[in-house]
């Protein structure tokens, strides 16, 4: 007997919102293409689904121009014609956050259902790699399929179809997809069908259990391709061994699972270049833009919900659809060709409007939900200034701001009286000018005369640094300006002559005239020695790949002795400042030559605070040179076989060294396996004695390299002329992207960037070093609501009401404090809030106690979705979570 094919046919386009063009460009083509594929459902009986590309964003951009298409729209939605969701776009899943992909879903599932219904699969076909969390991400909205095309390699599964689980053992079952355009470059003619069969036939035996294999008719922003169905009648004479239908990617999901056989389970990240390029190195180019988003996306679930869900317990309005809007921007540059940036300059700008955008949406939203609570909060002070600390646990440390004081010499004290350490940096008195427009305004919010006027108080803008102490969880402290005797000396940053070194309590750094820094742990006695060294390499790719050149020659900036080095100090923090030398070849040409005719100042400032175990740099410099890479190596001397690495949602075990090197291109391999790494916010090497982290919220991108693997090299950014280039060393072959120049790409600007290094014993568990990376990215915030600054230069606002408010508040802690806070916010779609949180271990499952500040009156455990319930926790304050699975997220709905 025959053996038999099955061969279901999904009609489809993959449809990039914007790439080598413009979202303009491909949303009016939209108006087109999709105008088309309803006249062909709605005409041809015999074409019976058409899949538009498992996002709806682009249905919302048609939709822009053609609202009374609509309701053809939903027609064909509700019959199983037309599918759409289950994402908003198509999104990257290894550069872009945890919160980032579940409002991509959240935001897709939603706007599906209004339009009739969601596709429950996981439908990611052009993705550049797989997150190892991807399960879990997927189970939490009730989708259980999945399909992808790049990242497996035949080591980790050599076949189609198998159980794809996270390692807190959500799973989905899984197909791996191969092409998206297997079914699309063929005319009607025999010859040509018969030449593309026999392939598909051939790929199906090679890759498929169940003698399946799904083809995919369309592709990059193609049309429909009107006259499949009578091209599938003549397949199906021609191969009589076939079966051909036009069928849904759920249904074949379906099918495949529920065939008569036991599938195999796999585990892990899928970020192998064997089958198709997986680009793995796009996590570094545009650093500029790279940066912008992850600073965005930190500023929105550590700073900007939290902040709105405190003002919102406090009886503020929480702006839902402020953020929905902001989400919505940021997954626009989510998807998996902006977020790599990968495009063409104008995209790129497009892009950057769209993070500047959200940034502006979301410090204005700060600022108001800030002043409005300070607003309601008692004068007992006219500069009475609040500190916000959105950790879910009570901090201490050092905050800069910028404050109005009633003179240059003051103190700061908090409600008990009790004075904290302030250090000045710069205070001077406002303009006359700016004062007589703050009296013009008095009156107009029904105040009269406030204090401010009577007392006649002087108006100094001072910039400080203070070390706030026992700041409470998830809220916020009062603190009160106190004007001091002429004969009071305000404690500031002095310098300190002839000196190479700082230290706090804990830290002791010293550097080199080469610029290498030790940094010695006073407390565990752990020392490292030669980090801080940055060294420029060649790099013949683009913007999608680095690639190594065929003559490269690596510079590193500890071949020449610093300069400008100074010391400041004050009582609560130590400033070590220095400028290190780059001297490098302009390009690749030069490089080969081994010629030197640009140089850059790296300009470091390196930190040292009160009472933290962080070193906390910071490093400005202006790129002068093209067809480069720049990172910065931290020496460990930790001989390395894995590193680990935060994921979303948890940490995740890499090796440090790949051994299909040896062999990548005997063996077929699309692109060169690379070591080159993605991370969310930190990278550590550890030994049974002791371990070294680095945290970063700018490009997230790591390799360990040096003898024994011991060298965390932290990528800072990567400067390429063009955005596609063919025929790379590390990259055989056709160009990816289009061979077209991208001037911006090069980064011929000033770039700025920020890490710490946390030297740590192995009796600290990386629940505790994902714990500290988020405070890391955690920073205070504060907000002076003073009376005087109702004027429009601060903008005007009426008095809110009663001054109701506490001078302290706290919404929550963490009782154990063995989970990363991924987020607080407003639930979506009815009152209460969510809190979200993950155990980050990869190991070993940990337990957590949310200790709520107000009586609830139910809590429960619910999925991402925020509609499926897992299980009821009672009404309890005390919220104990037990069993927390190893990398596994949960969301805490609370209702009081």
């Amino acid at each position: 007997m025959s053996k038999k094919y099955k061969f279901p046919i999904i009609p489809h386009t993959h449809w990039d919102r914007e790439w080598y063009f413009t979202t303009s460009k491909s949303i009016i083509y939209s108006l087109v293409d999709f105008s088309e594929v309803m006249e062909v459902l709605e005409e041809n009986e015999n074409f019976p689904h058409f899949l538009l590309d498992a996002q709806t964003s682009i249905v919302d951009d048609y939709l822009e121009f053609h609202p009374e298409d609509e309701e053809r729209i939903k027609k064909l939605i509700k019959e199983d014609r037309l599918a759409v969701g289950p994402w908003y776009t198509q999104t990257d899943q290894l550069v872009i956050g945890g919160e980032s992909i579940l409002r991509n879903l959240y935001y897709g599932i939603t706007r599906a259902e209004e339009l009739g219904k969601s596709m429950m699969v996981g439908y990611m076909p052009d993705s550049f790699g797989q997150t190892a969390q991807m399960p879990q991400i997927l189970n939490g909205f009730d989708i259980y399929k999945n399909t992808f095309k790049r990242g497996i390699k035949a080591e980790q599964y050599p076949k189609n179809e198998y159980y794809w689980e996270s390692e807190d053992g959500s799973r989905v079952f899984n197909c791996y997809l191969d092409r998206y355009g297997n079914f699309t470059y063929f005319t009607s003619e025999e010859e040509s069908l018969r030449a593309l069969i026999e392939r598909l036939k051939k790929e199906t035996d090679e890759r498929s259990r169940i003698s399946t294999l799904t083809l995919y008719n369309g592709e990059d922003q193609r049309p429909i391709r009107k006259n499949l169905p009578e091209i599938m009648e003549k397949m199906k004479l021609l191969f009589p061994d076939c079966e051909f239908s036009i069928s849904t990617v759920e249904k074949v999901m379906e099918q495949m699972e529920n065939e008569d056989i036991e599938y195999d389970t796999v585990k892990g990240e899928m970020t192998s270049g064997e089958y198709s390029r997986i680009h793995k190195s796009i996590f570094s180019n545009r650093a500029d833009l790279k940066i912008m988003n992850n600073k965005t996306e930190n500023l929105i679930t550590n700073v900007s919900e939290p902040l709105s869900s405190i003002a919102y317990k406090l009886g503020l309005k929480y702006e839902t659809k402020v953020f929905e809007k902001v989400w919505k921007l940021m997954c626009e540059n989510a998807a998996h060709d902006s977020s790599g940036m990968c495009n063409s300059d104008n995209t790129n700008s497009d892009i950057w409007y769209r993070f500047k955008r959200s940034q502006e949406i979301m410090e204005s939203l700060n600022e108001i939900n800030m002043r409005l609570i300070g607003m309601k909060i008692p004068e007992k002070d006219i500069f009475q200034f609040q500190v916000y600390n959105f950790s879910p646990y009570t901090r201490n440390g050092i905050v800069e701001l910028e404050i109005f004081t009633p003179s240059d010499k003051f103190t700061i004290t908090d409600a008990s009286g009790k004075r904290l350490d302030v250090t000045l940096l710069h205070s001077e008195e406002i303009p006359e000018r700016v004062r007589n427009k703050m009296l013009s305004e008095v009156g107009f919010d029904g105040n009269e005369k406030p204090r401010w006027v009577q007392e006649d108080v002087r108006i100094f803008s001072s910039k400080i640094l203070l070390y706030m102490t026992d700041i409470e969880a998830m809220g916020y402290k009062t603190l009160y300006v106190k004007n001091e005797e002429e004969s009071f000396t305000p404690e500031k940053l002095s310098d300190t002559a002839g000196n190479s070194g700082i230290e706090n309590d804990i830290l002791k750094v010293e550097i080199s005239q080469n610029g290498e820094v030790s940094i010695f742990n006073k407390v565990n006695q752990k020392e490292i020695k030669g980090s801080l060294v940055f060294e420029d390499s060649g790099d013949d790719g683009d913007t999608y790949d680095y690639s190594e050149p065929r003559k490269d020659w690596i510079l590193h900036s500890d071949k020449h002795e610093i300069k400008n080095i100074r010391v400041q100090k004050s009582d609560i923090i130590s400033i070590l400042s220095y400028t290190a030398i780059l001297e490098v070849p302009a390009d690749l040409k030069e490089r080969e030559q081994h010629i030197v005719s640009k140089k850059m100042d790296v300009n470091v400032k390196i930190t040292l605070e009160k009472g933290s175990d962080l070193l906390k740099a910071d490093v400005e410099l202006e790129n002068t040179a093209i067809e480069h890479r720049v990172r910065v190596l931290f020496k460990t001397g930790i001989d390395s076989e894995f590193s680990i690495a935060d994921q979303q949602f948890g940490t995740i075990k890499r090796p440090t060294y790949l051994k299909e090197v040896e062999n990548w291109q005997e063996n077929g391999w699309n692109e060169k396996p690379r070591t080159i790494e993605p991370m969310q916010s930190f990278v550590t090497l550890k030994n049974t004695d002791y371990g070294v982290a680095v945290f970063t919220d700018c490009v997230r991108e790591y390799q360990i390299t040096g003898e024994g693997y011991n060298t965390i090299a932290l990528t800072l950014f990567r400067s390429v002329p063009e955005m596609g280039k063919a025929d790379l060393k590390d990259r055989p072959g056709r160009a990816s992207g289009m061979p077209w120049p991208t001037p911006d790409a090069q980064l011929l600007k000033k770039l700025k960037f920020n890490f710490a290094v946390k030297i740590y014993t192995t009796d600290e568990s990386i629940n505790k070093i994902a714990v500290k990376a988020k405070e890391y990215l955690t920073p205070f915030t504060s907000y002076q609501s003073a009376h005087f600054k109702n004027v429009d230069m601060f903008f005007l606002l009426n008095q809110p009401g009663a001054k109701d408010l506490p001078e302290e508040y706290s919404l929550f802690s963490f009782g154990q404090n063995n989970t990363v806070l991924s987020t607080v916010k407003k639930c979506e779609k009815e009152e209460g809030l969510i809190i979200r949180l993950f155990n980050p271990d990869f190991e070993s499952g940990t337990s957590e106690n949310i200790c709520y500040n107000e009586k609830i009156k139910n809590a429960e455990e619910v999925k991402f979705n925020e509609k499926t319930l897992v299980k009821e926790l009672g009404n309890n304050s005390d919220i104990k979570l037990d069993n927390i699975a190893k990398c596994h997220a949960l969301s805490i709905k609370i209702k009081n």
